[in-house]
């Protein structure tokens, strides 16, 4: 099955047009929606079928290669649920799974954030509480939010699955995905 990107021409070319220009003038590249020193993207999360979980989520990255991930997830049932970055910018399937697979650049084992083997995309677990509802406040180092760069996590996906992550390799036995959301540019947004 090939995987379908959504693409908007006219975003594009304003995209390109800023960034030649700024990089005529400044030294600074064009990646994200800068506030200050600080980059920043949105996810919103749409319910896979059957499932009634959603959210938005945001990724500020002050400083490069670490990026704080926030919001308010609803409508999980209470508990753990696996958390990851997913390697197409593509939510389109009714179950998630044209999200693809985790995002690992440069392969290795699935496992604990901060695990010296884990995946760039394996954000760990996020809590949800007795009405369903949890609130993200993760801070991950080693990846960006910039639209370039192997690390970079700017237009792939985020997911939320079903059940906890146990950390297990290929993909920590987190169940099916419940909810899915783009990881898109605020300056793309505008």
């Amino acid at each position: 099955m090939k995987a379908q990107f959504r693409t908007h021409p006219h975003v594009l070319l304003r995209g390109v047009t800023a960034a030649c220009v700024l990089a005529v003038t400044s030294p600074i590249p064009v990646t994200a929606q800068a506030h200050g020193n600080m980059m920043t993207s949105t996810a919103v999360l749409a319910a896979t079928s059957g499932s009634s979980v959603s959210g938005t989520l945001k990724f500020h990255e002050a400083k490069d290669r670490v990026v704080h991930i926030s919001g308010t997830v609803t409508g999980l049932t209470p508990g753990k649920h696996g958390f990851h970055v997913h390697v197409n910018g593509n939510c389109d399937s009714p179950d998630g799974m044209s999200a693809g697979g985790h995002f690992a650049p440069s392969g290795g084992r699935h496992g604990a954030p901060g695990a010296g083997d884990h995946h760039l995309g394996d954000l760990g677990n996020i809590v949800a509480d007795a009405s369903g509802k949890a609130e993200v406040d993760v801070t991950v180092s080693g990846i960006t939010i910039a639209l370039m760069g192997t690390a970079s996590i700017g237009d792939r996906s985020i997911v939320i699955h079903a059940n906890e992550d146990d950390f297990s390799d290929p993909a920590g036995n987190s169940g099916p995905r419940v909810a899915c959301g783009v990881i898109e540019s605020d300056m793309m947004r505008m």
